[in-house]
């Protein structure tokens, strides 16, 4: 047998860390008692998805709501995936399973305090939750992202939790976040109420009400009128870069992880363009297309784990062409970077941001993201492959040239 929460770290935050529970593949210890069955998504080798064995409905919502922002044909499989669970059919072809059961002497009312469906079901007041689960992948700021529905069906939340130093704070800092948005709500896009935040067995929950059903923002660049507003609806200020904020966090996290790469790079970048003045604001952090969809009109954003008050204006537009890029339209890193090199310019004039700027833009959006893996690294998640890092180092030694895409 095997631990799901061995073979994938992020998978921890479904079970207490308490010797009466256990998430594993394979078959029930004997004398356990199985509390909720999953089928693995795609293949139990490479786990993507934990669908509801016994709750077809939202096992199959999970599965077209997880594809959101995915590659055409992902999203096609995604629906046929979804068609089968919703059928029953997958449930009965698919060998993988996932369990987690409990020790002999364990009753029901411990179950809160073991199992994180029990404790959503218990401050969501819920008679049950089913959980579907996408599996957090090797990445900075892998963990788990739950989808909870009530006994008939209905999904009443979106449930992240934070399982170690690294992703607690991501959370506890996307709970403020949505906080202050709900205060000063904008007007170009919403976000989701924050229905619960709290800690669990040392681990920080927070659950959202659901957007459900929307259409994905599908295209290479970002969502013009929301992204102007993210970033110059609040407080802005122009600074130097060495002398903002935002660049002494950068450099203290540099410091905190370690990274020696990420310091040279630093180190370079400040050489160049330390002294240039930039006009600093509100930043989103992950501003993807997988992060948003058009719900009724309106669009909604989620995933504000990394949200934050002083940020470069641009880096969120940078971050969305570059991961769609890579991520959406597969490109490689040396055709990905001077595509956005291309592209960021008339993306940066909606934003009041000069043409000149974009190649310190891109070089500080992918300083951020080598930086999130040297974190990682540092909080002791393993098999990453940093090519943030190598694609910054190809762009500061001006092997990048942006040509029309």
């Amino acid at each position: 047998m095997s631990a799901v929460r061995d073979a994938d770290a992020c998978t921890r935050g479904l079970t207490a860390a308490d010797d009466r529970v256990r998430a594993a593949i394979g078959p029930v210890s004997p004398g356990w008692r199985a509390i909720e069955r999953y089928v693995l998504l795609p293949s139990a080798r490479r786990p993507q998805i934990l669908a509801p064995a016994s709750a077809r409905g939202p096992a199959a919502a999970a599965v077209t709501q997880f594809s959101n922002g995915a590659p055409r044909r992902a999203r096609l499989a995604a629906a046929a995936a979804a068609a089968a669970l919703r059928a029953g059919v997958a449930q009965r072809l698919l060998r993988g399973r996932a369990s987690i059961s409990v020790a002999p002497g364990v009753e029901d009312a411990d179950l809160p305090d073991l199992v994180l469906s029990h404790h959503l079901a218990r401050v969501l007041d819920l008679p049950r939750a089913d959980l579907a689960v996408r599996v957090g992948a090797a990445r900075p700021n892998g963990k788990p992202v739950v989808q909870v529905a009530a006994p008939d069906g209905r999904i009443v939340a979106f449930a992240k939790v934070g399982w170690n130093e690294l992703t607690h704070g991501l959370i506890a800092a996307e709970a403020e976040a949505l906080r202050r948005l709900a205060a000063s709500p904008p007007s170009a896009f919403a976000v989701p109420e924050l229905l619960h935040a709290g800690d669990w067995d040392g681990s920080a929950v927070t659950a959202v009400a659901p957007a459900m059903g929307g259409r994905p923002h599908l295209s290479p660049e970002p969502p013009a009128a929301a992204t102007r507003e993210l970033a110059l609806g609040g407080a802005t200020e122009r600074a130097a870069l060495t002398e903002s904020g935002w660049w002494r966090r950068v450099r203290e996290r540099i410091d905190t992880s370690a990274g020696e790469e990420q310091r040279g790079m630093a180190d370079r970048i400040a050489e160049a363009d330390g002294a240039r003045v930039l006009t600093f604001g509100r930043g989103h952090g992950d501003w993807t297309p997988w992060n948003m969809a058009e719900v009724g009109g309106r669009l909604v954003v989620w995933d504000w784990e990394r949200a934050a008050e002083d940020v470069p204006v641009g880096v969120d537009a940078a971050h969305y062409c570059l991961l769609v890029a890579l991520n959406a339209r597969g490109l490689p890193p040396d055709s990905a970077v001077p595509d956005v090199l291309a592209r960021l310019p008339r993306v940066l004039d909606g934003l009041d941001v000069p043409a000149s700027d974009a190649r310190l833009v891109v070089s500080l959006e992918l300083l951020e993201m080598s930086v999130r893996f040297a974190e990682a690294r540092a909080a002791g998640v393993t098999g990453l492959r940093d090519r943030f890092g190598s694609a910054l180092a190809a762009l500061l030694d001006g092997r990048y040239h942006g040509t029309e895409p």
